[in-house]
């Protein structure tokens, strides 16, 4: 179905890892089933381009901005996260591409790319582990902290803001407390 009416604005942010859901899908196949590992670039890649083409034309007519949510996970091959890592960075790759092909129709495409950030997923993946989000997660970060909710929100304010990064598209702006440039999942040498 096609969208109808003005937008300026679309935030794909839809997210998750089905394999955190169904501890018992974790079995085969990089430790997700096939049916997860394909359910998760379902959620986390395939969707955000129905998204975008069905609101084409809504887009193009008003000159607006795609900020796709993707996760630092896309930068950090991760055994354990291989399904969800290889959709985010497969993600990466949409916005480049979508990038070039609506730079010059007039809209601008880029992603956010938050590591651990305080939300009811981290706070039931810590929960698991028997402790809280800050516990769990700060020491994989060189800012010795996780990220809000509203520092991503405010990164993805910006990417949407033609006023503010008209001259910005095709870019993964990185969220993460510098988890992207460090060895963050590793996290007794962050101590």
């Amino acid at each position: 179905a096609a969208f109808g009416g003005r937008l300026d604005v679309l935030v794909c942010s839809a997210g998750g890892s089905s394999s955190l859901e169904d501890p018992k899908a974790m079995a085969e196949f990089g430790g997700v089933s096939k049916e997860a590992f394909m359910n998760m670039y379902a959620l986390n890649c395939v969707s955000k381009v129905v998204a975008v083409a069905a609101a084409e034309a809504a887009l193009l007519a008003a000159g607006g901005a795609v900020v796709h949510v993707s996760s630092v996970s896309s930068v950090i091959p991760n055994d354990t996260w291989m399904g969800y890592s290889s959709a985010m960075a497969a993600l990466d790759h949409v916005v480049k591409s979508q990038a070039i092909g609506y730079a010059g129709k007039g809209v601008r495409v880029n992603g956010v790319n938050p590591a651990v950030i305080v939300t009811a997923l981290t706070e039931t993946m810590a929960k698991g582990v028997g402790t809280s989000v800050a516990e769990a997660f700060s020491p994989m970060h060189p800012m010795k902290r996780v990220g809000t909710v509203q520092e991503t929100s405010e990164a993805i304010a910006f990417l949407a803001d033609n006023s503010k990064s008209a001259f910005i598209t095709g870019t993964c702006l990185m969220v993460d407390g510098g988890g992207a440039v460090s060895t963050w999942w590793t996290a007794d040498k962050m101590k």
